[in-house]
């Protein structure tokens, strides 16, 4: 999704209603911003402020503009902060890493209550059963539309493909994301990767060099293929891939579900209602929209990240 669209597209009244109905009132609202997707300051503030009319805001170190921004688009709606000091009867909204979240929920009180969004990822679901090279090439294209924002680092960024179908249909959907990739790198060139995530990516082509089949490039990204069925992968972020061919997405996605936020699902409507079971508290679209969610709560509607110790 282009910036300009996240930043544009007003919430519909329906969309209000579902946010601040997902939010208990409290005394005051606190949050605590993580770095991975910049525009997600503006749902945060936006769900503290349905908690409670006393905001205070601590933005993360490395990406504190857009929490600016919106202070001074709407002065005193909001107070940023170095630190939050919640007290009785409050509540902290807190996203990042889940070591992160445990180190904050553990300084906590019991009488504040704590809504922790924490590490998640997208997956895609597809059923080629019955796909050809066009349906095949529509699908990486919608894929790479999901992969391309933030590059892969938000929780709605897909780094998994389960596909149902043939070995001959996963290789060929796994190069079309291949070229889809060198495509979206001439309209939208990848961001800057930490040195970290440089390394993420070299380990992972050198485990599917071994291991699996590659497609790809370093400077475009890199498709991982595994046709044996064997252990689950998520590829590392910055524009990479893994594809995995199996029988049953629905079980495969299910020994991964308390980590999954969003599914993107390209099959007809039986595989749809079959995969979705898996994950029942993840987000679900079409393939192409994973990072376009209403504005009705949070992004993350996982239950196990939201609990207390």
């Amino acid at each position: 999704m282009a910036l300009r669209e996240c930043l544009e597209t007003s919430p519909s009244d329906d969309e209000v209603r579902a946010l601040v109905s997902s939010v208990a009132p409290a005394r005051a609202a606190h949050v605590v911003l993580g770095a991975s997707v910049f525009v997600a300051a503006h749902r945060a503030i936006a769900l503290a402020l349905s908690a409670s009319s006393r905001v205070f805001v601590k933005p993360s170190r490395r990406e504190p503009q857009m929490t600016r921004l919106l202070a001074e688009a709407a002065p005193e709606l909001f107070a940023i902060v170095d630190e939050v000091h919640p007290e009785d009867g409050d509540v902290v909204f807190a996203y990042g890493a889940d070591e992160t979240l445990d180190a904050i929920v553990h300084r906590l009180p019991p009488s504040v209550r704590f809504e922790g969004h924490g590490t998640g990822l997208g997956v895609v679901a597809l059923d080629a059963s019955s796909m050809g090279d066009p349906e095949l090439e529509l699908a990486a294209n919608a894929v790479v539309r999901d992969v391309v924002p933030f590059d892969q680092r938000g929780c709605l960024s897909p780094r998994l493909v389960l596909v149902e179908g043939s070995d001959i249909a996963a290789r060929l959907f796994s190069a079309r994301v291949a070229q889809a990739l060198v495509e979206a790198e001439q309209r939208v060139p990848r961001g800057r990767l930490s040195a970290g995530e440089t390394a993420e990516r070299v380990r992972y082509r050198d485990t599917m060099q071994y291991a699996g089949e590659l497609f790809g490039s370093s400077r475009t990204g890199w498709v991982g293929l595994d046709v044996t069925g064997g252990p689950l992968l998520v590829s590392p972020v910055g524009r990479n891939l893994h594809v995995v061919v199996t029988r049953d997405a629905r079980e495969r996605l299910a020994s991964i579900s308390s980590w999954v936020t969003a599914i993107g699902i390209q099959g007809p409507r039986r595989f749809a209602d079959r995969v979705t079971t898996a994950a029942p508290f993840a987000r679900t679209s079409a393939l192409g929209f994973m990072q376009r969610p209403p504005f009705d709560g949070p992004v993350d509607k996982r239950r196990t990240r939201a609990r207390r110790p």
